[in-house]
C-alpha cells in the first residue's frame, strides 16, 4: 500500500512540475499582434513611465529599449542570443527615427518588428507628446505623457508558442517572422483567431 501512494505521489510531482514548465515556456515564448483605435498615433513615441522604465534587460536609453534587433533570415526567437553578440542586436535609437518598426498583418494588424520591444510590457509603458521622427533630436522622456501605451491599441491578441509551432509546422528555434507572418496571416484570413490566439488587455513582449 505504502509503495502505491509513493508510486502515485511521484507521478502528481512528476505532473505537476511539467506543467510548471509548460506556463513558463508559454510566458516566455509568444507573438502578439494588434489593431489600433486611430492607424494615426502609430507614429507617437512609446516609452517607459519614468527614467528607470523596465524592470531587467541590457540597456535603456531615454526610456526606450534599444534591443533586441531581430532579422527577417533568422529564427524569431533566440535563446538568449542577444547577451551573447550585443553589437548585432542592440541599435541606435536614431534607427527608429527613420526605419519601419510595424509589420502590417491582415485584416488591419499589425506587429512590432524588428525592434519589438517597442511596446514595453504591460502598464510600465506610456506613449508620449511626440513622433518617432523626433527621437534622435530630443529626450523622449522629456515630452508629456498621453496616457498608457496601451490605450492606442482596439485589440490586442497573443498566439502561444505552441500554436505557432502548429501552425508554422516548425519548431520555436526554426520558425522566422516569414514562417509567422504567413500562419497569422492564414488564420486570420480564415477567421480562426479565436481558435489560436487569446485576446488580452496589454501588449506581452517575447523573452526571445
Amino acid at each position: 500500500m505504502r509503495t502505491k501512494l509513493f508510486f502515485l505521489l511521484g507521478i502528481v510531482t512528476m505532473l505537476c512540475s511539467c506543467d510548471t514548465r509548460k506556463t513558463l515556456d508559454e510566458q516566455r515564448y509568444s507573438f502578439c499582434i494588434f489593431q489600433y483605435v486611430n492607424e494615426a498615433d502609430s507614429n507617437l513615441i512609446i516609452t517607459g513611465n519614468s527614467e528607470l522604465p523596465f524592470s531587467n534587460g541590457m540597456g535603456v536609453i531615454n526610456g526606450i529599449y534599444n534591443y533586441p534587433k531581430r532579422y527577417r533570415n533568422e529564427p524569431y526567437f533566440g535563446s538568449g542570443r542577444w547577451a551573447r553578440n550585443p553589437e548585432k542586436y542592440t541599435f541606435d535609437i536614431c534607427e527608429l527615427a527613420t526605419e519601419e518598426k510595424l509589420l502590417p498583418l491582415h485584416g488591419n494588424y499589425y506587429t512590432y518588428f524588428p525592434y519589438t520591444t517597442l511596446s514595453g510590457e504591460g502598464s510600465m509603458v506610456v506613449v508620449r507628446n511626440g513622433s518617432w521622427e523626433q527621437v534622435c533630436d530630443t529626450n523622449p522622456l522629456d515630452l508629456p505623457i498621453l496616457g498608457d501605451a496601451n490605450s492606442l491599441y482596439k485589440e490586442i491578441r497573443v498566439f502561444k508558442i505552441r500554436s505557432m509551432e502548429r501552425l508554422t509546422k516548425k519548431t520555436r528555434t526554426e520558425m522566422t517572422i516569414d514562417d509567422i507572418e504567413q500562419a497569422v496571416n492564414k488564420v486570420i484570413d480564415e477567421g480562426k483567431l479565436d481558435k489560436y490566439s487569446i485576446k488580452v488587455s496589454a501588449i506581452s513582449v517575447s523573452e526571445e
